[in-house]
């Protein structure tokens, strides 16, 4: 058998590409090009056209033909001479496949554990797809597949899954195994009726084809399998490898097994032990019934060729004595640290505290790399969060570099501007979701985006903030009327009500997904797309042109046109529950990763790639970072699936879910030996949660700390990533105080505002000067604040009903309280839960307040009161005149004077915090009352002042007094008075600045305007200084 092998420590493909040249019989110019060369992937067949240009020193060469195992389709059949792979039918469409056997998995009755909604149908649908490419890739009865049809499969399969005792399996197992061979019968029918082959199949067909033609005519030209194995390959690949390696011409090229690193007992133990590096290959050469001594080394490894690019000898040795089987680990006793020291060189490790700070401390080392004009640098990892986060921080250097594994289809612009679509008609164009498909970059509605832009802003403030309006286009209507009218924008409206009505026409029966009566799928796609398409286009441009524009669009548009027919086979399913659907219809597919080339001149960096594992094989490079060595990331966690149990794969003849660690750990040995730098690089938590360390890694750690305390070097990026966004000096802003000038600072003033003037100038100077009002959350549950304008409707209901008038006696004044509480929860239509949670709390605010208002009439008779009177007070001073207003929320007119009520739902303010001028509100609606401010309520002194506190808990209210006799009321409200025109001059009609908090034990009730005064970083500064 001609068997070569090539260490892990040389850049492969440079190897081979020498090698072949060597190996050439006839020099002559085009014998390469006769040359055919199996590979692993496409991107290591494009990698092997620049290794032979650099074998031939720049000169020119007619290429070999180079195939990637996986792909033998039809196109590689013309250029292989195989006709009989024409005449195979085609494999079935993917997509196509997933549909038809979730239409199938449907059937399941969820009481014997059928999927509860149509997305879990479909991803049920992915794992039992990929189950029976496994069943077809893993099949060792080769000549069955060769000359058997797939009904007589289907009946050998059929039978392997008859032998699984059911009874020695959980009763779900049982349900589960009944349900697989139903499937799988109707599966096979459904092919053939279609006159298609299952994916799977039609790939083993195909490599047995290839296998029989090579069989039966030997080419005369040169044959290389080249990386092949690595980790492991199925039974029919391994036949044509068989194949090849007994061709006169022929050659198998394994990468990175070396036959003599190891004793005879632990060579054979690797091959018992699915997790190792080499368990695959080691099958391989068993099944090939080949051994170690079969294996020679690839006449291109001469000690001469492609140094440069070689990595420490000692590298592939230290990692191979950290990985081996349970049968090698006695040599780890062994301590040889100088001879393990030297495996050491250009192996870093890299800690992170987070996944950003990883992506951060990653970026800096590739890009360090590059100050080499010359070399070659790459990330591999399978975390593809950890891929994007490097590639925008490149950018942040200047270095533009895509994620080989492309994009996926639904995180693009476009396919995100579908989901969105698909949750806003679902939600019945709910506030959240509504603006964030308006909102999008492709939503435009047929005008032009500024105009359109300006509409769904409009349409926001008016009837998206704060309470929720009514569900779909009705409610939207009736809610910006509401709002705009009050403001009376007419133009606005106008605007607003063509937005909506474009809205309407644009999404047509889609708008009807909220009401969740079941539909074909198939239906629901086209309306979900023509909607799309309709609120794509622009004044210039059409929805269709926009929506599939470049090569992101070529492959959204491509794969919706697969997914079209696929929907014809799914049942019908209920409306609202198709975004979901459609998100697991997009999952898997993705489109070239060209974000980060978007709007650049420049296309990707030649000399940066981040690949996956798969991308990254037999791939060589100046310095390569594994990037998130964390478990469950790489490796990710092992998972038999949901169609087969651990024992039932393994009776079946399945191999082990261990196996693909196997691989894996593979790909991790030789991408760690592909540069003479390597970093291993993971971070202490990912996603908000602590992570352990990949295996490998803490096996490397833990075999270097018996050999005399040697340890991985630590990676300086880190320190160049704390140093990246430290700025020489910190100096942090001073207290904000700005001065406006006299024109710009208002002439009326609330007595609510007083409060907020004496606490924090800033917040009023930024809600009264400059006008900056914080905007009520989208789609806001019903807060403090509302619950509280809930209880002084009602109390204002109720005030009105009884003022003037006799006490009507006990149950007749509780049925006044209860229609006070209807009428006002009927203004405040709350959500039915907090109505249900609100009513009782004002239940027991009505037993309070009947039992006060029937001891404040006793011995008084009728009092007539007056609600939410509004009232001023114009205050003349030396700089010019103010006025000060009020809207108290009740005044009482007694025999001997004016008495002011006012209604908390939290804590009212405390008797000194009124006195000492913190809380003026009552006072100085005390002084406007004493001055005949309010309107209808005559002047006069006051004879009460007092606090209601209406909470509704366990005290369901409480009275404050602050003040009784008159005389007391009266000098209380002539001192805030007095105050209050200080304020007034210094700050209204003078030019003091409204500094930031000047008093810090009297913080405002509120914050809204912390963040614009920058609050954290001078209040931390001045803390840090100590008083002046």
């Amino acid at each position: 058998m001609n068997l070569f092998a090539i260490p892990a420590h040389l850049p492969f493909l440079d190897c081979l590409a020498a090698g072949v040249l060597r190996r050439l019989p006839d020099p002559a110019p085009d014998h390469l090009s006769r040359v055919t060369i199996l590979l692993p992937t496409r991107r290591s067949a494009r990698a092997l056209r620049v290794a032979f240009l650099r074998a031939a020193d720049g000169h020119a060469l007619l290429l070999p033909r180079m195939r990637a195992l996986a792909g033998l389709s039809t196109e590689d059949a013309d250029e292989l001479a195989l006709p009989s792979l024409l005449d195979l039918p085609p494999a079935v469409d993917p997509l196509r496949r997933q549909a038809v056997l979730a239409g199938f998995i449907t059937r399941l009755p969820k009481e014997r554990g059928g999927p509860a909604t149509p997305e879990q149908a479909w991803s049920l649908a992915g794992a039992l797809a990929t189950l029976l490419d496994e069943i077809a890739l893993e099949e060792t009865d080769l000549e069955l597949l060769a000359r058997s049809l797939p009904e007589a499969l289907n009946e050998h399969w059929l039978e392997r899954l008859e032998r699984l005792v059911p009874e020695v399996h959980a009763a779900h197992w049982q349900i589960t195994l009944t349900f697989l061979r139903g499937v799988l019968a109707a599966w096979q029918h459904w092919l053939a009726q279609e006159e298609l082959l299952d994916i799977g199949m039609r790939r083993v067909k195909a490599l047995w084809e290839q296998t029989r033609a090579w069989q039966k005519a030997p080419p005369a030209h040169p044959v290389v399998a080249a990386g092949i194995g690595v980790g492991g390959t199925i039974p029919a690949a391994e036949e044509l490898l068989r194949v090849v390696a007994r061709l006169d011409h022929g050659a198998v090229v394994l990468h990175g097994l070396d036959a003599g690193s190891a004793e005879d007992r632990v060579w054979e133990a690797i091959r018992e032990a699915p997790t190792h590096p080499f368990c695959g290959q080691q099958r391989l050469l068993h099944r090939l019934g080949a051994g170690r001594e079969d294996i020679a080394r690839w006449p291109g490894c001469a000690p001469e060729e492609a140094v440069d690019l070689a990595a420490p000898a000692e590298r592939p040795a230290l990692l191979g004595m950290a990985l081996r089987p349970a049968a090698g680990l006695p040599a780890w006793q062994s301590q040889q640290p100088s001879a393990w020291r030297p495996a050491l060189a250009g192996l870093t490790q890299l800690t992170a505290p987070d996944a950003q700070a990883e992506a951060v401390a990653i970026a800096l080392t590739l890009r360090e790399a590059l100050e080499d004009p010359k070399a070659r640098v790459a990330l591999v990892t399978p975390d593809r969060d950890l891929a994007r986060r490097v590639s925008a921080e490149l950018a942040r250097h200047g270095v533009t570099a895509d994620d080989s594994a492309g994009e996926p289809l639904g995180e693009t612009p476009a396919g995100g501007f579908l989901r969105l679509l698909a949750r806003m008609a679902a939600a019945a164009l709910a506030p959240v979701p509504l603006l964030a498909a308006l909102k999008h970059p492709l939503c435009a509605g047929g005008w032009p985006r500024m105009r359109w832009i300006g509409a769904v802003r409009r349409l926001e403030q008016a009837a998206l903030r704060g309470a929720r309006p009514a569900p779909g286009l009705a409610g939207l209507r009736a809610a910006a009327r509401a709002g705009l009218a009050r403001e009376k924008q007419a133009e606005a409206l106008a605007e607003v009500m063509a937005l909506l009505d474009l809205l309407e026409a644009a999404l047509g029966e889609f708008a009807a997904l909220a009401e969740g009566e079941a539909r074909p799928p198939r239906d629901l796609l086209a309306a979900h797309l023509a909607a799309a398409e309709a609120l794509a286009g622009t004044e210039e441009m059409p929805g269709g042109l926009r929506l599939y524009a470049g090569e992101e669009g070529e492959a959204l548009a491509a794969h919706l046109a697969a997914l079209e027919p696929a929907m014809a086979a799914m049942p019908p399913v209920a409306a609202a529950a198709w975004p979901a659907l459609f998100d697991a219809a997009m999952d898997g597919a993705s489109a070239p990763s060209l974000r980060a080339t978007r709007g650049r001149d420049s296309g990707a960096h030649p000399r940066v790639e981040i690949l996956g594992l798969l991308e990254a094989r037999l791939l060589t490079f100046d310095r390569v970072v594994l990037g998130a060595l964390d478990e469950t990331v790489w490796p990710l966690a092992t998972d038999p699936g949901p169609w087969m149990s651990r024992p039932m794969r393994k009776e079946f003849g399945l191999p082990e879910p261990e196996a693909r660690i196997g691989r894996v750990c593979a790909d991790f040995l030789l991408a760690a030996c592909s540069a003479p730098e390597a970093v291993l690089s993971r971070a202490a938590r990912r996603g908000g949660a602590p992570t352990v360390p990949a295996r490998w890694l803490t096996r490397i750690e833990t075999f270097l700390q018996g050999q005399d305390g040697l340890a991985l070097p630590q990676s300086p990026a880190l320190g160049w990533a704390g140093l990246l966004d430290r700025p020489a000096a910190v100096t942090p802003c001073a207290r904000p105080a700005p001065r406006p000038s006299r024109a710009k600072r208002p002439t009326r003033l609330s007595v609510t505002q007083v409060e907020t003037l004496i606490a924090d100038p800033y917040a009023f100077y930024a809600r009264q000067v400059l006008g900056l009002r914080p905007l009520e959350p989208l789609d806001a549950e019903a807060g403090v604040l509302d619950y509280g304008n809930l209880v002084h409707a009602a109390m204002a209901h109720l005030v009105r009903r009884l003022s003037g008038q006799p006490w009507p006696g006990e149950d007749a004044a509780r049925a006044l309280w209860e229609e006070a509480a209807e009428a006002a929860l009927a203004e405040a239509a709350p959500r039915p839960g907090l109505a249900a949670f609100w009513t009782p709390r004002l239940a027991r605010i009505g037993g309070f307040v009947l039992e006060r208002e029937a001891a404040l009439r006793r011995g008084e008779g009728p009092i007539r009161s007056l609600v939410e009177v509004k009232g001023e007070l114009p205050l003349r001073l030396v700089g010019g005149e103010v006025v000060l207003q009020a809207k108290a929320d009740r005044i009482d007119i007694l025999p001997q004077g004016l008495r002011l009520l006012d209604y908390k739902t939290g804590a009212p303010p405390s008797g000194e915090e009124v006195r000492d001028g913190r809380k003026p509100q009552l006072t100085l609606e005390a002084a406007i009352a004493a001055a005949g401010g309010f309107a209808g309520v005559p002047a006069g002194d006051g004879a009460g002042l007092l606090y209601w506190r209406l909470s509704g808990g366990p005290t369901p209210g409480e009275e404050k007094l602050v003040a009784q006799d008159p005389a007391v009321v009266r000098l209380l409200a002539e001192e805030a008075v007095t105050a209050l025109a200080g304020l007034v001059g210094d700050f209204l009609l003078g030019d003091r600045p409204f500094t930031a908090r000047p008093h810090p034990k009297r913080a405002p009730a509120g914050n809204d305007y912390d963040h614009l005064s920058r609050l954290a970083e001078w209040a931390g500064a001045e803390d840090a200084r100590g008083p002046a």
